[in-house]
């Protein structure tokens, strides 16, 4: 189930070139999440792998998939998070893991449902959007 976002922030993302084919809980996130905290480093994949406890055969496999989908940039070996796509990406790790939490817990799911299908004006205002979204 996809969670409300913000128009603002839809806007910020509408036309991007980023292509953002990663499941919660994989190796891929956990590399990107790591590179993502460390944006000044280039790191080699056996430090990654050090870093974010993926195990040291799985890694070159993980790093060349996240730079074939240009989610991480290489120079002599070392990857990192391209600076321009910084903010991207760590908004879009924020929405894996809000959709990783949603599927986590569904219950609280069906509750904003429910509040939702309690407003009877179709445009809610800003007030109403937020308590929704809290």
């Amino acid at each position: 189930m996809m969670e409300p976002v913000r128009v603002e922030d839809l806007k910020k993302r509408e036309g991007t070139e980023i292509d953002f084919p990663i499941n919660p809980g994989t190796n891929e996130e956990a590399a990107l999440r790591f590179l993502a905290s460390e944006p000044e480093f280039g790191w080699p994949p056996v430090k990654i792998a050090e870093r974010t406890d993926i195990n040291s055969n799985s890694i070159t496999k993980t790093m060349q998939r996240l730079y074939e989908k240009d989610l991480v940039d290489r120079i002599s070996g070392r990857y990192f998070i391209n600076p321009d796509l910084e903010e991207e990406i760590n908004g879009l790790l924020g929405d894996l893991h809000n959709a990783a939490q949603s599927q986590a817990h569904p219950e609280e799911n069906r509750q904003t449902s429910a509040q939702s299908d309690n407003i009877s004006d179709p445009f809610a205002s800003e007030n109403e959007i937020d308590d929704l979204l809290d």
